[in-house]
């Protein structure tokens, strides 16, 4: 089949510039359709809605969820959907609707925990090849992280012994959805043809959980191409740090926030630039930064919360002197490491998941030990104090990014996949 000839639907619950609450998993879902179009490929896209007042070019199908029909109960019915329920008969049909229209060769996943696998059934009925990326790990663990309430990691996968990690209200509810969780996640599985990650740590984990290692396909992101022209007008000058990240317990800004406590005392002036959206469900955790940050003065950082410009996001990061990235879980490849490194940034990272398989620790960047704040400070203060040090594994990040993340080998690498179905 010649690329001009192929058909691919991305599927996504949400889309950069045409929702406000988007992250790095719905970047690169974008990223990889807009490298398709780059290859002549007719692309098309279904998606959630789009919100009053989002301005966008983007073109896309939408499906109605069944939360839209029913307003007061629109936080119960996502949480249903988190755990057990999914097949959104709604998103079913207008899905099935929108591909027989469009008329898709494949269908390509991203994260679309609220349309369900009700749309997957629907390329299934259709016979239409499922491709599914994955971003994180909520097919296999409710919490996503693989990580139990110890901060241990957890290869036990989904089942009613979760309980033990999720919150303590409703239960005997929470258990009596954990105990089928499996067996009903597992039938829409296996009508996934191919399945894409982003580093050998993600392959393994997949390959741990039984899915079959032929069905996985290792594709690294792509480096980003919208930052090049970016020039910093403003933002962090001097000794500055730079966090980017959902609002949220397994994106580690608690770590930092320790870490930096330990900073501060070494170095006074530096400053810590925070960038925050605030996630669902995670009220508890945004209580638990903000009195952290109670305690921090306030000339000691910036706080950004809400949905920042790409544009804007790039000028902090070619402005900042350190990127730290303290994931809490095993973060196949954040797309903040990838965005930094290609600026020639220089990173201190967890040494967790596929974060080792970008940085390695004392060449192209800083790793440290992810649930030890002392680590990341030591790491920070470090960098911050030696210039030379900075510029050196910056400019190795860059070298290293560039060769590793080749745009055209990665497109080519997705186009190999797409042709075998």
């Amino acid at each position: 089949m010649d690329n001009k000839e192929l058909k691919i639907c991305y599927v996504s619950n949400y889309l950069p510039g045409y929702h406000s609450h988007t992250g790095g998993a719905e970047q690169a879902i974008f990223n990889t359709a807009n490298l398709m179009k780059e290859k002549s490929v007719k692309v098309s896209f279904l998606t959630l809605p789009a919100e009053r007042g989002q301005d966008s070019d983007i073109r896309a199908g939408s499906v109605m969820p069944l939360e839209n029909f029913i307003a007061w109960g629109k936080k119960y019915i996502e949480i249903a959907k988190w755990y057990i329920f999914q097949f959104d008969p709604f998103c079913y049909f207008l899905a099935k609707k929108y591909f027989k229209q469009t008329k898709p060769d494949i269908v390509h996943f991203g994260n679309f925990q609220f349309i369900t696998f009700g749309a997957v059934a629907a390329a299934k009925r259709l016979n239409i090849p499922v491709v599914m990326s994955i971003y994180d790990y909520w097919c296999f663990c409710p919490l996503t992280t693989l990580f139990d309430c110890d901060n241990k990691t957890c290869r036990k996968f989904h089942g009613s012994r979760c309980v033990r990690c999720l919150p303590r209200r409703f239960r005997a509810i929470q258990v009596f959805f954990l105990i089928f969780r499996k067996k009903i996640f597992n039938f829409f599985l296996k009508k996934v043809d191919k399945f894409i990650v982003l580093s050998e740590s993600s392959r393994q984990i997949l390959s741990d959980y039984g899915i079959r290692k032929e069905k996985v396909n290792v594709i690294r992101l792509s480096l980003p191409n919208d930052f090049k022209e970016f020039n910093p007008k403003s933002g962090p000058t001097g000794k500055s740090i730079l966090f980017a990240g959902w609002l949220q317990k397994r994106k580690g800004l608690h770590v930092l926030l320790d870490a930096m406590s330990t900073v501060w005392k070494k170095i006074p002036d530096a400053k810590l630039y925070i960038v925050c959206q605030k996630a669902k469900w995670e009220e508890r955790y945004e209580d638990l930064i903000n009195s952290k940050l109670k305690e921090v003065p306030r000339d000691k950082y910036i706080l950004l919360l809400g949905e920042m410009k790409r544009r804007g996001v790039g000028d902090l990061i070619r402005s900042a002197d350190i990127v730290v990235i303290p994931e809490q879980w095993e973060n196949m490849s954040p797309l903040f490491v990838i965005e930094a490194m290609s600026m020639s940034k220089p990173v201190v990272g967890s040494n967790i998941g596929g974060i080792p398989e970008l940085i390695e620790d004392g060449k192209d960047g800083l790793l440290a030990d992810y649930s030890n704040p002392a680590d990341f400070a030591e790491k920070i203060a470090t960098l911050l104090n030696n210039r030379q040090m900075r510029e050196i594994l910056g400019m190795a990040a860059g070298r290293k990014i560039k060769q590793m993340l080749n745009k055209e080998a990665i497109s080519d690498q997705y186009m190999e996949v797409y042709k075998t179905l």
